[in-house]
């Protein structure tokens, strides 16, 4: 129990909860012990309320529920309350931590897929200005991941039970620093490598990002004002927090018209809007738009996915992660996007973060899209990386620089703090 006070104290930290702030904890209702734990320590802190919410997104035996059950007719209703208690929260500086962790990641398998697409794209539809207010930064979040039972079985490839998650965490343990005496110092350390990596790369102003491997020949431009973001971020009142523990990853914003070539997704991606794992996939561009793709399994999870929202068949996100990560050197497929993507250089179909553009947190939707970067009411990380893919860029003054090779940052983009 000590660690999972420690781990509490950690996600705190991260997200920076402030003294007479409240916190809204989302996570299924398998996570309640450590819900409960971040809302002891949140209290202790100085927050003035904290609320645990898991409605049917967070609950999948919920949603699965609903879907399998439902009349027709209300798959696409989102209460209202819903939507303005977000605005709520939003307007009331609210702070977020979302638990993931999945009870089951096969327990949505065999949903009706157009039934499914209803309720996925009506509830991305109404958790759009909440999503748009974390990318803009207007409030403090951060996302963690919690082990379950079948989760851990798994990854660790194991009967699920009790004793999976204590092997599990014995993995999780030394990647989230819960080893050392001062965690959240540790992700401080880490965080700064980060942000020199940013800097490096936003001196050197990249206009064309080229992935090179097994089954990837891809090219990602970018636009003169793309900002590479990592590490901390500083919200709309000026408070600083990270979005991600564990986080590895540096990212910007493509130009979401300048995607060109064919990519091999490298890791099983479980998709949120839908509740579904894709494996094998493969993806191919043209003029930005995803045009064509495949898997050895989910390819309709694709097809679902991108019948929520057209702008999902365009990128709104590139991420470098090297094999230095301690996610990748623990050899495991985590079956989660948040460790996941922090085990490999990943981009995402959907919506772009504005800041990772100059000044896009102050731009409308449509002067966003207008300068090429997407909008979309959804974002899901797809990973493209591995040691057989190399990363290459251009900048926009034509010199040719190396960035990954044989798997690592090279040159100037490999240091540590």
């Amino acid at each position: 129990m000590k660690f999972l006070e420690k781990y509490a104290n950690v996600i705190l930290s991260s997200v920076n909860l402030q003294k007479g702030q409240n916190l809204l904890i989302r996570t299924e209702p398998v996570h309640w012990n450590l819900a409960t734990i971040i809302a002891a320590e949140a209290y202790k802190r100085g927050a003035r309320y904290v609320r645990v919410d898991s409605n049917e997104i967070e609950n999948s035996l919920l949603y699965k529920a609903r879907i399998e059950n439902s009349d027709e007719k209300y798959l696409e209703y989102v209460p209202a309350f819903r939507t303005e208690t977000q605005r709520l929260m939003v307007k009331d500086d609210w702070a977020m931590i979302v638990v993931v962790g999945t009870e089951d990641p096969d327990i949505l398998s065999n949903l009706n897929p157009g039934r499914n697409t209803k309720a996925a794209k009506a509830g991305a539809e109404a958790r759009k200005p909440f999503r748009k207010a974390m990318q803009n930064g207007i409030i403090q979040w951060t996302i963690v991941f919690a082990p379950t039972e079948i989760l851990a079985g798994k990854i660790m490839n194991m009967p699920p039970s009790a004793d999976a998650i204590d092997k599990l965490w014995e993995v999780l343990i030394p990647i989230l620093h819960l080893d050392e005496k001062d965690p959240s110092a540790a992700w401080v350390k880490s965080g700064a490598t980060l942000k020199r990596r940013t800097s490096v790369l936003n001196n050197h102003k990249i206009k064309e990002v080229y992935f090179k491997g097994p089954g990837t020949d891809l090219k990602i431009g970018l636009s003169q004002k793309a900002v590479w973001e990592g590490g901390s971020l500083v919200s709309a009142n000026g408070i600083e927090f990270s979005p991600n523990i564990p986080t590895e990853e540096v990212f910007t914003a493509p130009d979401f018209r300048e995607t060109e070539g064919r990519v091999r997704i490298t890791r099983p991606v479980l998709v949120p809007a839908i509740g579904k794992m894709i494996e094998g996939a493969w993806l191919e561009f043209k003029e930005g738009k995803l045009v064509n793709y495949g898997a050895e399994s989910g390819k309709d999870v694709l097809d679902q996915y991108l019948a929520i929202n057209p702008a999902a068949a365009y990128l709104g996100e590139l991420a470098l992660v090297d094999s230095n990560s301690p996610l990748f050197k623990s050899g495991k497929t985590f079956y989660n996007i948040l460790f996941d993507e922090n085990a490999s250089c990943h981009i995402a179909l959907g919506s772009a973060y504005p800041g990772c553009y100059e000044d896009g947190e102050k731009m409308s939707d449509d002067e966003l899209k207008a300068n090429g970067i997407n909008v979309s009411n959804l974002h899901t990380d797809f990973m493209i990386g591995s040691p057989d893919v190399d990363v290459r860029g251009k900048t926009w003054d034509g010199r040719n620089i190396d960035i990954i090779l044989d798997g690592q940052f090279v040159g100037i983009f490999n240091f540590f703090t």
